[in-house]
Formats: C-alpha cells, sequence, structure tokens
C-alpha cells in the first residue's frame, strides 16, 4: 500500500502522524510526505481554522482512501490502540528528540482549553521508555497536567528522567497551583533542554504563585536561575482585561521571574504590545512596560 501523510498546521512534529508512519512502516508500505499516487492519505488538521483546508486537500485524491483528523477536525477521534501504543516514526520529521505522553487529560475545566472535552479527567498514558529513542538524548512530554496525575505516577517518570541522564522538553505549561516542595524537588532534579515554564491564566490565582515562588526560593535556587529558567506563560485577553495582564506581568517581574504574555485575541494592540515587551528578556529586564515605546500616540 502507498500511503501519504499531509501535515496541515502542525507547530511541532506531529505525534500522531508519526505513529501512523510507524505503523504502515511495520505493514511494509511506502508511507511518508510527498508521495504520489496514494492509495491512503491521513490528513492531520490540529486548528479548527484550517478545517476547510484540510477538507480541500482531500479532494485532490479522490481515488485514495481519505483519513481525516486532529483537534480542528474532530476533538472525539482516537488512533486505534494498536496505532496509539507504537513507537512513533522520528525519521519521519527527522526529529532529534523523543516525543508522547506519559499521562493525558487534566483535573481542570479552563474555558479556553480543549482538553477536558478532548481526552477528559486526568489518566495516565505511557511509561516514557514505551517512546524513547535511544539516539537521543533529549525527550518532549507532551502532558498537560502531569501535576495532576497521581503522585507515584509522577514520581516515577520525573525519576526515569534523572535516571537516565535524559534532557526534557516540556512546552506545556506546569499547573504552579499544585506546586509543593516535593514536587519542585522532583522537577528541579531533572535536567533540563528548555527553560521550566508554568502558567498564570487567572489574577485570582495569585496566591497560589506567590507560594510557588516562594518554594523554589527557599530550595536556593539563585536569582540568576529564576530570571533564566523559569517562565510563566501569561494569558491574556481570555475573559479579563488588558489591565489585568499587565498586572500579573509586573507582578512576577516584581517576584524576579520571566513573563511569557500569550494574546487570547490577536487585535488587541495593546496587549500586543505587552507581548512584545514581555517575550523579549532583554526589554522585560530593562524597562517597564509604561516606558516602552510601541507606537501609541
Amino acid at each position: 500500500m502507498i500511503v501519504l501523510l499531509v501535515d496541515v498546521d502542525s507547530k511541532i512534529s506531529n505525534l500522531a502522524l508519526m505513529k501512523i508512519s510507524a505503523y504502515h512502516k511495520l505493514l511494509g508500505d511506502t508511507v511518508g510526505f510527498g508521495i504520489e499516487n496514494p492509495d491512503k492519505v491521513y490528513i492531520s488538521c490540529v486548528f479548527k481554522k484550517n478545517a476547510g483546508q484540510a477538507k480541500g486537500i482531500a479532494r485532490y485524491y479522490p481515488d485514495a482512501e481519505i483519513d481525516i483528523g486532529g483537534c480542528g477536525i474532530d476533538l472525539k477521534k482516537e488512533l486505534p490502540l494498536e496505532i496509539e501504543l507504537i513507537k512513533p516514526d522520528y525519521d519521519l520529521y527527522q526529529t532529534t528528540y523523543s516525543q508522547g505522553y506519559t499521562s493525558r487529560g487534566c483535573p481542570n475545566k479552563c474555558g479556553f482549553c480543549i482538553v477536558p472535552e478532548k481526552e477528559g479527567k486526568i489518566r495516565i498514558a505511557q511509561h516514557p521508555s514505551e517512546f524513547d529513542d535511544p539516539r537521543f538524548d533529549t525527550m518532549m512530554i507532551m502532558d498537560n497536567n502531569l501535576f495532576g496525575a497521581p503522585q507515584e505516577w509522577q514520581d516515577q517518570v520525573l525519576a526515569w528522567f534523572v535516571g537516565n541522564n535524559m534532557k526534557m522538553l516540556s512546552p506545556q505549561g506546569w499547573d504552579a497551583r499544585l506546586l509543593n516542595e516535593h514536587r519542585w524537588l522532583m522537577l528541579s532534579a531533572v535536567k533540563r533542554a528548555q527553560a521550566i515554564h508554568f502558567a498564570w491564566d487567572n489574577v485570582k490565582d495569585e496566591k497560589h504563585i506567590e507560594n510557588a515562588i516562594d518554594i523554589m526560593k527557599q530550595s536556593g535556587v539563585s536569582k540568576g536561575y529564576l530570571q533564566r529558567q523559569i517562565s510563566f506563560y501569561v494569558l491574556a485577553g481570555f475573559e479579563s482585561t488588558f489591565e489585568d495582564a499587565l498586572y500579573r506581568c509586573t507582578r512576577l517581574k516584581e517576584m524576579g521571574v520571566q513573563s511569557f504574555v500569550m494574546p487570547y485575541h490577536k487585535k488587541d494592540k495593546r496587549i500586543n504590545a505587552l507581548a512584545r515587551w514581555a517575550n523579549r528578556p532583554w526589554l522585560y529586564w530593562s524597562i517597564p512596560f509604561e516606558k516602552y515605546e510601541w507606537g501609541k500616540k
């Protein structure tokens, strides 16, 4: 069988397509991007705004079996179990790190997030050893909220990273509200391939954020470590004002950690300016936002 893979809009290597590729290679099929005259076409669409594009691509292959999936198409669609549990084909994207989920779902129900609807309550997924490629010294865990998983599972996952001297990539924001001394001890022991990202989405969680940063400081980390190795995603514009987002950024700066603003709506000029300021460490640490010249008259 000749199998074409189409990645419409992934921002990182598409895990589902890598697993589909691995599965079809085991069957002896020809599989990959840019394949001509396919018998079957898998199309992945992550963002709903690109669903029309994904469906349009399907019409180019009237004689092929079409399988369209991804969050932009259907939140409930899942890979068959025999594909879901396979080790991904990392050669598909020529990645230099392993990638997968150790847990799925989230205990929270944030209004801006599709995870509760897509994955439901948190559950254990795969041990990192199941998707580890021995060629790599780095692994991306894509968990939405590992701190929400059973404590024993968290400890197993993080201890595996330490025991295997594995560097961690974790693009999602860790839940600072669930941080305690034990979890910080385990997480901070892991070698990092990037800064540790937490999230502060709601100003009402200020006490939790203060507590989390106090835990880090009391563990003995330096001021420089906090500035360079800790970052907080700041969701801006979702059921909140510009002033709310500015306050969170300012408060984080006062506590000695980096903000990273994520605009929920792209049309708010002030929020976009706040992102340009906060997301550039050299600007963030050198001047207050009020002195940042961003084109206002």
